[in-house]
């Protein structure tokens, strides 16, 4: 029987009948899987399965093809440390979903996983300030998630001039970082490219602006490069829990 053990994270927990869940969980050699687990209704077991956290797992099958079984034990709460934070929380949600929507099953994704846990880590900590500089570090997530499914953005040179500096804006074509002197006329139908990111900064410019010049980024090509569909050319929508952070970070 195919069977292994790995570390991972859990995405989402689906009821299946009366004793079974169906998890959703993406690990750190193994990639994203989907197994069933069985008599989850012990105190436990339902607080290690919420989204976002940190678990050992163990799976096993009768035929690799199969769904197969899991064994789930908790190593680190994400969810429970935060869960008087509705934006961390969401934003936790947020990520989980995503993962879930564009990693295909059964494919490693080593990369994903560790810039995931490297973020988890960041979520947790205290935001003594409450300057919500943990946001920038979740936009970057994301670029890295679209680097990582197929589109990478070039942010280190204008692709015009070949300069490395005075760059203002991304390229909605190209996902290509332009300076102001490349852009020109075409300036305004450009992407506005945050400091944090690698742009220069626009004076009178505030940590919130940035983040949303970065979320304007990021939600532009999962759905122009990502999620366009193959036959019609249809724009499909991020998942509601992105589009709810979104959201709630705008109104912050």
């Amino acid at each position: 029987m195919p069977e292994w053990n790995d570390v991972g994270i859990i995405l989402s927990a689906k009821k299946y009948g009366e004793k079974g869940l169906i998890i959703n969980i993406l690990t750190e050699t193994h990639g994203r899987y989907v197994g069933w687990l069985n008599n989850y209704k012990t105190k436990s077991i339902l607080s290690s399965i919420q989204p976002g956290n940190l678990v050992k797992v163990f799976w096993k099958s009768r035929i690799i093809e199969q769904m197969g079984n899991f064994k789930i034990e908790l190593i680190s709460s994400i969810s429970g440390k935060i869960f008087d934070e509705k934006l961390k929380l969401q934003a936790l949600n947020s990520l989980c979903s995503l993962l879930e929507k564009f990693l295909p099953e059964r494919q490693s994704y080593s990369e994903v996983f560790c810039a995931t846990k490297a973020f988890l880590n960041v979520i947790v900590m205290n935001d003594e300030l409450d300057n919500k500089q943990w946001i920038k570090g979740y936009v970057k997530w994301e670029i890295g998630l679209l680097s990582s499914i197929g589109f990478s953005l070039d942010l280190k040179q204008c692709a015009v001039t070949g300069q490395k500096n005075n760059l203002y804006y991304v390229s909605p074509k190209t996902g290509k970082a332009v300076s102001k002197d490349g852009a020109g006329k075409f300036a305004p139908k450009l992407l506005k490219l945050p400091t944090f990111l690698g742009g220069t900064e626009v004076i009178g410019s505030s940590i919130h602006d940035e983040i949303i010049m970065g979320l304007n980024i990021t939600t532009y090509f999962f759905k122009n490069k990502l999620l366009l569909s193959i036959n019609d050319s249809r724009i499909m929508n991020l998942p509601n829990p992105r589009d709810r952070l979104e959201n709630m970070i705008k109104k912050l």
